[in-house]
């Protein structure tokens, strides 16, 4: 049974210069699970040592690196099991609790994502149903670490939206599958620990936070003008703007010009957003 179960599912993994994150991750992994990892980096050679080490391994290496969500579109679009499991390269997750959560899928039969419960997360404002005696909840949102999806309800919602580079891949996805009426669940038996990555090299990490600062922003924009439209994404940023404004005039003054242009960043993403420019920041320097 517990062989069946796990033939019906494809984990799907995206990789950015995380060679060893990601071997750690499919060695704790069951066998008997069909993996795909995309190698964002576009690095070939790993792909020629991880098939020949993981016999249940396919390595994708995409023709540029567009983001997670567009990672996880291309092996979703390469596989035909019933079942995707997409999961950040640095999360544990038990077999045990793969079953679960795929066991719980079969009984729901309709829902649009199932995700297990974040430690230490703060669910007040996210949990759509309030009895206390369930342990399967309807949320608006969670952590998108592990989220498991039906491959033809994950094709019907027409996958991540690929103009998100970075951030809100997953709360847009939320959406979608609540705007369908295929509710998102958390289920408070499978419990899993979302850790905080450090695996950036520290003499990359001034261009990083730009980076992430920039997406950030732009992100957030193009989602509330896409679900909510172009004044309630003016609403939802301003606050971010103002405060990237305060705090460029505050590093100024106190001449703290490499944490100003962190704020910078903020405010070209958010500017770049309102103008309907694509998500096209990068990071200059490989990690």
């Amino acid at each position: 049974m517990k062989k069946n179960l796990l033939k019906n599912l494809c984990i799907i993994l995206v990789s950015f210069r995380s060679k060893d994150k990601a071997q750690k991750t499919i060695k704790y992994l069951n066998k008997d699970i069909s993996i795909i990892l995309i190698e964002n980096s576009m690095d070939a050679s790993i792909k020629k040592e991880f098939e020949s080490k993981f016999k249940n391994v396919k390595v994708i290496i995409p023709k540029s690196n567009d983001g997670q969500g567009a990672a996880f579109n291309i092996g979703a679009k390469k596989t035909k099991k019933k079942y995707l499991l997409f999961i950040d390269i640095d999360i544990k997750i038990k077999t045990s609790q793969i079953i679960t959560l795929i066991n719980k899928a079969i009984k729901i039969k309709k829902f649009g994502v199932i995700t297990p419960k974040i430690k230490n997360h703060n669910y007040n404002g996210s949990i759509i149903d309030k009895n206390k005696n369930q342990d399967l909840h309807k949320v608006l949102f969670n952590h998108g670490c592990v989220m498991l999806v039906e491959r033809n309800t994950f094709k019907k919602i027409n996958y991540f939206d690929e103009k998100i580079f970075l951030y809100f891949e997953e709360s847009d996805l939320f959406k979608k599958c609540i705007d369908a009426n295929l509710p998102v669940y958390m289920y408070d038996k499978v419990i899993i620990s979302n850790p905080k990555s450090k695996s950036i090299d520290q003499k990359f990490m001034n261009d990083y936070i730009k980076v992430r600062n920039w997406h950030y922003c732009w992100s957030k924009f193009y989602y509330y003008k896409k679900h909510y439209g172009y004044l309630n994404g003016i609403v939802k940023t301003l606050p971010n703007l103002i405060r990237a404004i305060k705090k460029i005039t505050i590093c100024f003054f106190q001449l703290r010009f490499t944490e100003m242009s962190y704020y910078f960043a903020e405010i070209l993403g958010l500017l770049f957003s309102y103008l309907n420019f694509r998500s096209f920041y990068r990071l200059k320097s490989k990690i």
